[in-house]
C-alpha cells in the first residue's frame, strides 16, 4: 500500500480505477516546467507590454488610424488569451498535485486501517460495509453474481 499507487473500486458494474501517484507527480512537474516556459516567452501581460506601436506608427491619415486601432483590439485579445491559456495551465499543475497527494494521503489512509490477519492475506477486522457487501452476494442476484 505505502509503494506510491492507489487502487480500489468505483463501485459501478466491476469498474476500478488504479492511479499511480508519481506519474501524477510527474505530469504535474511537467506541467509546471512548460507554465516556467510559457510564462518566460509568451506571458500575456509582458507580450502585451513588448508589443505596443505608437498611435501614429502607421500614418495619421484616417486609414491608418482605423488599422491601429483594429492592432490594438488585436494585441488586447492577444493578451488577454494568453493569460487565460496560463491561467488554464497553472490550475492543471495544481489539480494534478493536489490529486496525487489526496491519493497519497487516502493509500495512507486504507493502510493504516487494513491490517492483516494471522493467514497472512485476509483482513483481520473487515469494515461494516465490506460485511454487507459480502452479505448481499451470498444470494445470487440478476446481476449474475453466484457463490458456488
Amino acid at each position: 500500500m505505502g509503494s506510491g499507487t492507489g487502487t480500489g473500486s468505483t463501485g459501478g458494474a466491476g469498474q476500478g480505477y488504479r492511479v499511480e501517484i508519481e506519474q501524477l507527480r510527474t505530469f504535474a512537474g511537467q506541467v509546471r516546467l512548460m507554465l516556467a516556459d510559457f510564462q518566460k516567452h509568451a506571458d500575456g501581460t509582458d507580450t502585451h507590454g513588448r508589443s505596443g506601436i505608437g498611435k501614429n506608427a502607421f500614418g495619421t491619415f484616417a486609414e491608418a488610424t482605423e488599422i491601429h486601432g483594429r492592432y490594438a483590439t488585436m494585441r488586447d485579445a492577444l493578451r488577454d488569451v494568453l493569460n487565460q491559456l496560463q491561467e488554464a495551465v497553472n490550475e492543471a499543475q495544481q489539480k494534478a498535485e493536489l490529486t496525487a497527494t489526496n491519493y497519497e494521503e487516502q493509500d495512507q489512509h486504507t493502510a493504516r486501517k487494513l491490517k492483516l490477519g494471522g493467514d497472512g492475506w485476509s483482513v483481520q477486522q473487515p469494515s461494516a460495509t465490506s460485511r454487507a457487501a459480502y452479505e448481499k452476494n451470498l444470494t445470487p442476484s440478476d446481476r449474475g453474481n453466484a457463490t458456488i
